[in-house]
């Protein structure tokens, strides 16, 4: 049986080639070692290159292979030099000094200081719009705050160069993870001279970048894919054992897996039913990523912001079945806002297990609030839910229609499906009613999601929820007096996820993503970090 599965499989995704593709074969470079290329699979095409403006997984990823910052994350997360070759800290925790390795950019410049503080306070200008801004003041680097909103200028933020290759780091309180966050693309350098040269055509090609990891980016076509070689010049080069890594667009895994199957591609991601077909084979790999899939609720919408019905939805949707049935990937469905295995308290207590589940699947109490929704919004009440075109957001956008509209008579749900690009514009403008989203952790701590939904934070709070309860909770956690005290802080926190998931329905957990992949055998040194980006720079083919 498993076998018959497969073969289907297999001619369905033969059909589809052959039905809906008129592209040539790739073409194998004669100049390129077929041992040294890792091909890659991925279902999200490539956004951006501008590590200031991208947010998503597959960017940042990217980013990483081309970029290198003061650390990189090992394979326990821990941090480990790379363009820093040393750093100290200060006894009270409030300054990192960081002494660079000698290393150039692309063009043969050296990497210095003042690409950090260049690109730290590009970071937070307001010109670039950046939705990553407000992760200056989670790490607390001094008056952050008060340069962000333009308060102060630049030259008042806690950043210097001390001389080429000593970059200063002063901070408003101690972060403990700071250092983690070094790895995380934000807090990449940027050449000065070269951005302003390229202006606003920065990043948008191949050329209109410079770089300083371990490849360059020598193919870029959107809606197919793009390509790394190695960069000779990087400072530690001789621990990059492959020469090129290619990842190819491909939405369809049923394709992507008879590329697998026919030696094309080295690595794929798998959905669905696929799983089942393939868990017993060589090379199958699963695990439990740390993003978090929510729907976010826009109040500025009549509907969305009557709390019965948010709270109707949330009751409405069988998150366990969802996992189960149409997932089968290792996902597992949400029980509140903060991921499992994201965080511990200082007894080793997972906070998710802490905190307890903050979401159920009820359908007679979803019944009972969507009456009182109904006396206030009419006997129909229509909603149009946002999702990205992956067959995954389709698959879940469809089974989470079917949950509202079977268990909410006279609930009408319009799916609209975008690419991700279009999808988080229209979350940026708040052009949605209820939108499909996720968000990765950036650090192994609950604050990483929490500090998304403050009032304030324009960048990431698209919905515009807003509680001074919650922003309260937040603020004393992780900026008050409770910033230094463990124990109260983790109560906050936990008082801070009880606010907004079962109190305001502020966004409704949805599910915690899954990774079921298959890796080629003989394919090693991917690292999978549950908080930060998965790096795919120390690939190694045997």
């Amino acid at each position: 049986m498993k076998k018959l599965k497969k073969i289907v499989l297999a001619l369905i995704a033969m059909v589809m080639i052959a039905g809906c593709s008129t592209d040539k074969p790739d073409v194998v470079d004669p100049n390129v070692d077929v041992e040294s290329k890792i091909v890659v699979a991925t279902e999200i095409d490539l956004s951006t290159m501008d590590h200031h403006l991208a947010t998503d997984a597959t960017s940042f990823i990217a980013q990483t292979m081309v970029f290198a910052g003061l650390v990189e994350l090992d394979e326990n997360n821990q941090p480990q030099k790379d363009l820093a070759e040393s750093w100290d800290v200060s006894d009270d925790g409030l300054v990192y000094t960081f002494h660079l390795t000698d290393t150039n950019w692309s063009n043969g410049t050296p990497v210095t200081a003042n690409d950090f503080v260049y690109g730290w306070n590009r970071l937070i200008a307001q010109e670039t719009a950046s939705q990553y801004s407000f992760i200056m003041e989670t790490i607390k680097v001094k008056n952050a705050a008060a340069v962000t909103s333009g308060e102060m200028a630049k030259e008042e933020l806690g950043i210097k160069a001390l001389d080429d290759k000593t970059f200063e780091v002063t901070l408003d309180a101690p972060c403990d993870f700071l250092l983690g966050l070094m790895a995380f693309p934000s807090f990449f350098p940027m050449n000065e001279e070269f951005a302003t040269q390229m202006g606003d055509q920065y990043a948008l090609t191949v050329d209109n970048m410079l770089y300083c990891g371990p490849y360059v980016m020598s193919d870029w076509m959107s809606g197919s894919g793009y390509k790394f070689t190695k960069n000779e010049d990087y400072h530690n080069a001789d621990a990059i054992s492959t020469d090129v890594v290619e990842f190819k667009f491909i939405q369809d895994a049923q394709s992507a897996m008879l590329e697998y199957q026919s030696g094309n591609l080295d690595v794929v991601t798998l959905t669905g039913q696929m799983v089942d077909a393939y868990k017993e084979d060589d090379g199958f790999t699963n695990r439990l990523q740390g993003y978090l899939w929510y729907l976010s609720v826009n109040f500025d919408d009549p509907n969305l912001a009557n709390k019965d019905l948010r709270q109707a939805i949330s009751f409405a949707v069988d998150r366990e079945k969802m996992a189960e049935l149409v997932l089968k990937d290792g996902s597992i469905a949400a029980q509140g806002l903060i991921p499992v295995a994201l965080a511990k308290d200082k007894d080793g207590v997972d906070f998710r297990e802490s905190n307890g589940p903050q979401v159920e699947y009820d359908p007679a109490a979803a019944l009972e609030y969507f009456s009182s929704a109904q006396e206030a919004l009419g006997d129909e009440i229509s909603v149009e839910l946002l999702y990205e075109d992956t067959e995954a957001g389709k698959s879940v956008a469809e089974y989470i229609q079917n949950n509202l509209e079977t268990n909410l008579p006279g609930m009408v749900v319009t799916l609209n499906s975008k690419p991700k690009k279009t999808r988080l514009d229209m979350m940026k403008t708040g052009d949605y009613q209820i939108c499909l989203t996720r968000w990765g952790p950036d650090y192994a701590d609950p604050q990483t999601y929490l500090d998304m939904f403050l009032s304030y934070n324009t960048s990431n709070n698209n919905g515009k929820y807003n509680s001074p309860a919650y922003d309260e909770a937040v603020l004393e956690a992780t900026q008050g007096a409770s910033a230094s005290d463990s124990a109260a802080r983790w109560e906050l926190l936990k008082q801070a996820e009880n606010i907004i998931i079962q109190q305001d329905l502020g966004v409704i957990p949805v599910y915690q993503n899954g990774g079921a992949m298959m890796i080629a055998p003989g394919i090693t040194g991917i690292e999978f970090h549950s908080a930060g980006v998965d790096n795919y720079r120390n690939m190694v083919k045997e």
